[in-house]
């Protein structure tokens, strides 16, 4: 299983790379033979008072033709983070 981070922003250090990696593994490690990649999109939007951060996972699986995608987003990089790759495994399961 490949994992790939996509950042776009200085903000996003090593520190937060690795915790991205521990925590998309951790959750989606034991279907991890159905699945060929996962790449995670880390994102900053200004929404008129509301400086949200944003987190995109798109998970290839074999045998699909579509990826399954989560978007997220929260106040913080963490926040933003959990809820999408809780979602993600929630999806993956299913």
């Amino acid at each position: 299983m490949k994992t790939e981070i996509v950042a776009r922003h200085p903000e996003i250090d090593e520190t937060l790379r690795r915790y991205v990696l521990r925590r998309v593994r951790s959750a989606i490690n034991r279907l991890s033979t159905q699945i060929k990649n996962i790449t995670v999109k880390l994102d900053r939007h200004s929404a008129q008072q509301a400086d949200q951060r944003n987190c995109v996972i798109e998970i290839r699986i074999d045998g699909q033709e579509a990826p399954l995608i989560v978007d997220s987003a929260g106040p913080h990089w963490l926040s933003a983070i959990d809820k999408a790759v809780e979602s993600a495994a929630r999806a993956v399961r299913r």
